[in-house]
């Protein structure tokens, strides 16, 4: 695992409980805003089975990817990087060539791992699928401060716990691997299956101590490693953030683990049309609200040498999810005075229209007041 904080070069994979909540736009677009704002990028396509990065990006798909990479095995993963449109910003497609990948073995998943740790970039952003399949997971701790984008919809919200609780596990089932006592302890939990009776991660920790000291001290430190991001998407007004809040406590009462909100961005037409005219968000339109928000995802990241330890001034607000809210406000009376200009353009168009309506209609009464006096 990577701890991000600690190199200079970061690697940030995007994940989701759920598929459909924008986790490949969210790639694309803060791949390319990192890349516009001068740093080296390169975003990878590891939603094996769904792979179409490339098409946010605006390419079309006629290069090696990863599912070529696996079935050559001399093929080197430094292959595989193309330059995109975009300066500073580079792509490995995915398996979209190669079918039935969707599921890898593990020494499979060792040598893509292998590739990604000896590209040279400053931020490597890696789009993974959507769920709690254990290839998701092992890609998704490949650093420890990974992406996990949610919608404001509750079973979107409801899978995003999900996601980070089978991480949790997933992560200390390798971390205790050689310890037999522990795994035994921690699969017995992993196999409850009664409503309301999952077990509080605190109390999960209390027993790894019981069963061997030095293990629960290992436990509480490997925690504080763990510091994945939330990004909210496809957000309708501010208050989408309040579900997430209370998703942010769910995490921390239920599972120990202190989550950070990148920001919420916002549904925007412009997506779809973008990818319809097979045109990345920034290049369709520059002033969208959508991509100014993964933008300011983008400077958050950029701003902190330790990333992910976040730029924060806490003597304006508490935390990253009450700025996300600040933010989120100031995007909605920004979207409503548009709109409200939107409306005022409309409407003096609306009244010239009528007058030259009524100019036309006076100068056909004219006209046909002549041909009636002519006529007599």
């Amino acid at each position: 695992m990577v701890i991000n904080e600690n190199v200079k070069r970061k690697i940030i994979p995007v994940a989701g409980g759920k598929g459909g909540v924008g986790k490949t736009f969210l790639v694309a677009t803060l791949s390319a805003a990192l890349a516009q704002n001068g740093k080296n990028a390169v975003a990878i396509d590891l939603d094996l089975g769904g792979s179409n990065l490339h098409t946010f990006l605006g390419m079309k798909n006629t290069s090696c990817g990863v599912g070529n990479f696996l079935s050559r095995r001399r093929m080197s993963f430094q292959d595989l990087l193309i330059p995109t449109s975009y300066d500073n910003l580079r792509i490995v497609p995915g398996d979209v060539l190669v079918c039935g990948l969707s599921n890898i073995q593990f020494a499979q998943k060792k040598r893509i791992v292998e590739g990604i740790m000896d590209i040279d970039a400053d931020y490597i952003i890696i789009d993974l699928g959507s769920g709690t399949n254990p290839t998701i997971l092992d890609f998704f701790l490949m650093s420890n401060s990974g992406f996990v984008v949610t919608s404001p919809q509750t079973t979107s919200i409801l899978n995003s716990y999900g996601f980070l609780k089978a991480l949790l596990f997933r992560f200390f089932l390798r971390v205790f691997a050689e310890q037999n006592e522990i795994i035994k302890y921690l699969k017995s939990v992993m196999k409850e299956k009664k409503p309301g009776s999952s077990t509080p991660f605190s109390e999960i920790l209390h027993k790894i101590s019981r069963i061997d000291g030095k293990a629960g001290e290992k436990a509480e430190n490997y925690m504080k490693i763990l510091q994945p991001k939330v990004v909210v998407n496809l957000a309708k007004t501010p208050d989408d953030l309040i579900i997430v809040e209370k998703l942010r406590d769910l995490i921390h009462e239920s599972l120990s683990l202190e989550v950070e909100c990148m920001g919420m961005v916002y549904s925007d037409t412009a997506v779809d049309d973008a990818l319809s005219s097979n045109r990345l968000l920034a290049e369709f339109d520059s002033g969208s609200i959508a991509g100014r928000d993964v933008e300011r995802i983008s400077l958050k990241i950029i701003q902190s040498d330790k990333f992910p330890q976040m730029p924060l001034d806490l003597s304006y607000y508490k935390d990253s999810f009450e700025l996300a809210q600040i933010e989120a406000h100031n995007d909605w009376e920004e979207m409503q005075a548009q709109q409200q200009s939107k409306e005022e353009v409309n409407t003096e168009d609306l009244i010239e229209l009528m007058s030259a309506q009524r100019r036309k209609i006076s100068e056909l009464q004219g006209i046909i007041r002549n041909l009636t006096m002519g006529r007599g």
